[in-house]
Formats: C-alpha cells, structure tokens, sequence
C-alpha cells in the first residue's frame, strides 16, 4: 500500500481552478517534493490530503483512509502549514505540551519525545522563552517540534523554511534526514529548489495541473539544453519561462569609489534593555549601489534597517541616510526613501489603483504626478489588466512587484527593501532582481537584505552580521576567494555557514 494515492483530484473556488485533475502516487518512506509557481495549487493540495478542505472531485486516501474523512488516522498524521499555529504568549515547552495534549499523547510519552526533538532542533536552551520572542529559523523548528510530538507516519510541511537563513534551514533538513532514516513519508512544498534536490522526487505544479513528477535527476533534462550542468532551477525557469529570456542582465559595473555616500555608519547600536541587537556597526554604502545586507534569523538585519529608516533611534552611534541624521532628522529620511518589508506592506481590500493612490497621499503627490507615476508602476508591475483588482487576490509574485512600486511613487534616491522575495517563486524572484538592476541602472541606492544566496551574487557588495556585529564585508568574488580550498571558490551559502561557525567558536558557543 502506498502511503498516498490521488486520483483525479480538483478543487475550485467559484470559476478559480486551484487544483486540476491531480492523479499522483507516494509509497512509504518517500520524500516528496511539491514545487510550483505562485498560486499553484501546493498549499490546496496539501490541504485537500490533510482533510482541511473538502475536494470538488476526485478521491484521495492517506494510509489507505480516505481524506474527506480521515479520523481512523489522524493521530498518524503531522501538518506544518504556512502559519504552524503557534501561540506567541506561550513558552517553547508550553506550545510542545498544547500539541501533545490535542493529540492526547500521555504526559510519560510527550515529555521523552519533547526532549528528543528540543536536543534535535537545538532548542534545549530556550524552552522557557515565549514563542513570540523566538527569531523566525527558532519559530519554524519549534512549530515542526509540535508536528512531530505524536510521532506521525506522513508529515506534510507547507513551505517550512520560508524566509528562513541558510543555517537554520540545514538543521531543519537535518532533522528531516533523521525522520525518513526511521521511516516517515515526507510531502513538502517549498519555494527553494536546492531543498527539492534533496527529495526523492518532485512534482511540478503549474496552475493547479502536474507537468512533471520525477527524480530530480531526471527532471534536468527538461532544462534549457544550453545550460551545462543544469541545477532544479534551470528546470523551473525553463518550464516556467516557457521559452522567454529570464536571465538577470546586470547593469555595467558601477565605478562605486568616486561615487557620493549615501549611507553612513559609524558605531551604530541599538539596546532593548540589557539586549545588544546592533553592536557598533560601521558602513559606508555609495550612491548608486546595490549592498546586500546578510545575516541569521534574529542577527539585527531589520533593526538596522528600521535605525536607517528613521523609525526606530539609535541607542548611541552616528548614521547618515541621504544626507541627513538617522537621530535627529528622521522624518527627512522617511520623505527620501523608499521601504520594502516583508510583509509587502499593502492593503488586501484595497484594489492596485486604491493603494497607489493611498501611498501617493502618503507622499503628498500632486495629482498630475501622481497619475504619471502611477501609470509607471502599473507597466512596471506588469499589472494593466489587473488595475482594478483587490491585492489580496494577486499572487505573490505581482504583490512584491506592486509593494516595491508603491515605495518608489516619490522618486526616492535610497530604497530599503527587507527580504522583499521571502517565499517568492524563483522565476518572479529573477523578474524582481531585473527590476532592481534596472533602479540602480538609473542611480537608485538599494539596501536588501536575503535569505537566497543565489540572490546575493546578484549584489555589488555584501555584509554579514550576527549577533548585531559585523563578521564579513566584500564583493560576492571578494567573500569567496577569501575561503578558497585547493583554488576551489566555494557557494555563497558556504561562505556564510564557515563564518557563522567560526564566530561560535571564538565565542566558545557550541
């Protein structure tokens, strides 16, 4: 018996097919990866098999139970979706134990498991920490902690690492590897195709219908046969793409040395409380270039760039943006920036027209400019058709690329854009670093911080933090060749594991 069989299975939302004639089998011990486009259909088909949405036809069964009804087997059954249902005012151990409690697991049993995991996942030393306070990579260990406290046959995890930094998602996957060395099928959706090269096969959605389901290795042969030794994501681009040229055309190299700064920093910390969150960081960033700002789950990525952008004040420290103080002229900052955050930043019930209007009021545009810039967001977004549409029904991939619009509407010299493709699929991801190649073609400084690494080749320059100070500043070639074993140059993602652990030792933390 295969541990999932789906036959014929759809699923509509009015005239919205999500999921199309979807037929698939996964025997047990696999591990499966569903990767696609945004709205796709992954997070629907994960929740068709969990038994959280009823399909509109078609049948599917999970250790033989069918998943309209699947209370013979629940117990059997872990889910981590999107959000993993986590109560912020609860410890780490208080969130275990809610979870074993619905899943009526005996206190002797639940107290071995939990210890298990927390050793596991490297959350031992923070079990009386709320889950609110924990950084993002902590959250999403935690919320699989509570996946696993029934020891379940078939996990099914919703994009578990989204947004997640590179160390946090190698210990997530190596807790992964432990679960099928002991026999647990293993459905995941992600948006990193280097995580679906781990999977034994992977399914390849594209509005709702499966393209192809294969071994990764045999997937590559769908790549663009130019591309010589072709990764997941030449698969994905290429079949995406559907032939178009999505190649990133980096701007000419800028000569960054004679160029004016645009941001200054010079000892610049942050406290919250007894909390050092930025430790004396000092930068220069000159105009017109692109600067990566890289760093764990929790390291002072958003403090820094919440400092930069005039809305939170520096505990002590100097910083300049655009000229003007980040202490003492915040409000002068705020008119000549543009920001980004992860969240996107935008109203769901308003349509696109309504929030470039709202954020044109926000700016104080006049209307005739207003309309003008407008215009260029709406062709910039590739949104013409949709200008009447509520965000909320975009995709992620016209949500980003509307967010980062509406934060340019005023021309500003300096944009800050915080981890702007988090669960972005790779091709609008590519689409968005074009976009931001073209701003900086056009003299516009940009700030970003990432979690891809691919995505961070993509930048002049890099700087790593953690624990709020600065461990590494240089191009991506720079932060390579400084690495470099048997005149081999090691991966970005190498790049930044080796220095992250090498700080750990100089500071004796295992």
């Amino acid at each position: 018996m295969h541990a999932i069989e789906i036959s014929n299975l759809t699923k509509l939302f009015a005239d919205l097919t999500a999921v199309d004639d979807l037929n698939l089998t996964i025997p047990k011990g696999e591990l499966f990866g569903l990767v696609g486009s945004d709205g796709a259909g992954k997070t629907t088909t994960l929740r068709m098999l969990t038994g959280v949405l009823d399909a509109s036809s078609g049948a599917a069964t999970v250790l033989g139970c069918a998943c309209h009804d699947l209370e013979p087997v629940r117990s059997h059954i872990g889910y981590m979706s999107q959000r993993f249902g986590l109560y912020p005012d609860l410890t780490v151990m208080e969130n275990i134990r809610f979870h074993a409690d619905i899943f009526g697991v005996p206190k002797g049993e639940w107290i071995t498991r939990a210890e298990r995991l927390l050793a596991m996942s490297g959350l031992q030393p923070f079990v009386k920490r709320r889950a609110g306070a924990l950084s993002g990579g902590m959250k999403q260990k935690l919320g699989l902690c509570c996946a696993l406290i029934h020891t379940p046959t078939v996990l099914f995890l919703d994009e578990p690492t989204n947004g997640v930094d590179p160390v946090s998602r190698r210990d997530f996957w190596r807790i992964l590897d432990t679960l099928l060395a002991e026999g647990v099928t293993i459905v995941v959706a992600t948006a990193y195709l280097d995580e679906a090269e781990r999977c034994h096969r992977v399914g390849l959605l594209h509005h709702g219908r499966l393209l192809a389901c294969d071994t990764p290795q045999n997937l590559k042969a769908l790549a663009d046969p130019v591309i010589a030794g072709p990764t997941l994501e030449d698969v994905f681009i290429t079949v995406m793409g559907e032939g178009a040229d999505t190649a990133v055309k980096r701007r000419p190299a800028p000569d960054l040395r004679s160029a004016a700064p645009a941001v200054i920093l010079e000892g610049l910390t942050r406290c919250f409380g007894d909390f050092i969150a930025v430790n004396k960081i000092s930068l220069t960033v000159p105009k017109g270039e692109i600067f990566g700002f890289l760093g764990p789950n929790g390291a002072g990525k958003s403090t820094t760039i919440r400092m930069l952008c005039g809305i939170l004040e520096p505990s002590s420290g100097d910083g300049q943006v655009a000229g003007y103080d980040v202490a003492t002229q915040a409000e002068l900052i705020k008119e000549n920036i543009g920001y980004m955050s992860q969240k996107f930043s935008l109203y769901e019930d308003l349509t696109v027209a309504e929030n470039i209007a709202f954020y044109g009021g926000i700016y104080r545009l006049p209307a005739k400019q207003l309309a003008e810039r407008a215009d260029w967001v709406i062709e910039m977004a590739g949104l013409a058709e949709r200008r009447h549409s509520k965000a909320g029904e975009l995709s992620a991939g016209w949500r980003q690329r509307l967010a980062l619009g509406c934060a340019l509407l005023h021309k500003p010299p300096i944009i800050f854009l915080d981890e702007p493709t988090a669960g972005v699929d790779p091709l609008n991801r590519r689409r968005f670093w074009q976009l931001i190649h073209h701003l900086a073609a056009d003299g516009v400084t940009v700030f970003v911080t990432t979690h891809y690494m691919d995505e961070a080749e993509y930048c002049d320059r890099l700087a790593l933090i953690y624990r709020g100070e600065l461990v590494a500043v240089g191009t991506p070639f720079e932060l390579k060749q400084q690495r470099m074993v048997d005149g081999l140059l090691p991966s970005l993602e190498q790049v930044f594991i080796d220095l992250i652990e090498e700080r750990d030792r100089q500071e004796g933390v295992v």
